[in-house]
C-alpha cells in the first residue's frame, strides 16, 4: 500500500471513528447528503440534477469496480470495520462526494460540499475500506458523471425552450 494510505489507516480516533462509521453505512451517507441538499439548496430543478449526477457517479463506480475487480486493502490489512464483499477500485462513496461537489462548484455553499468530499474520501482510507487510489478513482469519476448530466440537462433545457417557440 502506498505511504498517504498507511499513515490515514494507521490513525486512531474515537470521534474520526463515529464520524467515519456514519459515512460508512449506506443509509448514514445518503441521510447525511440529503441533510446537506435541504439546508444549502432551496431549487427544486437543482435538487433534481444533482440527484442524476450522484446516480451516474454511483453506477460508473459500481460499474468500474466490476471491470476492474480490485480486491479491497482491508483483505490484506485489518481494518476498523468488517471488510465489505464488493471491489475497491475505486471508491463510490468518494465518486458520489465529490461529484456532489462538483454539483455546487461556483455557489457559496460549494466550502461545505468541499469539506464533505474530504470527509468522506478521508473516512474510506481511514477505515481501511480503501487506498488512495481508490479514492482518486472515484475523483475522476466525479467529473465525468457531472459532465454527462449536465450537458444532457442543457440539451433537455434547449429542448424544452424551442418548444415553446
Amino acid at each position: 500500500m502506498d505511504s498517504i494510505t498507511n499513515f490515514i489507516s494507521s490513525l486512531d480516533n474515537s470521534g474520526l471513528t463515529q464520524l467515519s462509521l456514519i459515512i460508512h453505512d449506506n443509509l448514514g451517507f445518503i441521510i447525511l447528503i440529503a441533510v446537506l441538499l435541504l439546508f444549502t439548496e432551496k431549487r427544486f430543478e437543482k435538487k433534481n440534477k444533482v440527484f442524476f449526477i450522484l446516480v451516474l457517479a454511483f453506477l460508473l463506480a459500481t460499474g468500474v469496480k466490476e471491470v476492474m475487480k480490485v480486491d479491497r486493502p482491508c483483505l490484506l490489512v485489518p481494518a476498523k470495520v468488517e471488510c465489505p464483499s464488493d471491489y475497491s477500485f475505486p471508491s463510490a462513496h468518494a465518486a458520489v462526494s465529490f461529484a456532489l461537489m462538483l454539483a455546487f462548484i461556483n455557489k457559496p455553499s460549494y466550502p461545505v460540499y468541499f469539506f464533505f468530499g474530504l470527509i468522506v474520501a478521508f473516512s474510506r482510507i481511514y477505515l481501511g475500506v480503501h487506498t488512495f487510489e481508490d479514492i482518486v478513482g472515484g475523483m475522476v469519476i466525479a467529473p465525468v458523471s457531472y459532465s454527462i448530466i449536465e450537458m444532457l440537462w442543457r440539451k433537455d433545457n434547449n429542448e424544452v425552450h424551442k418548444g415553446r417557440r
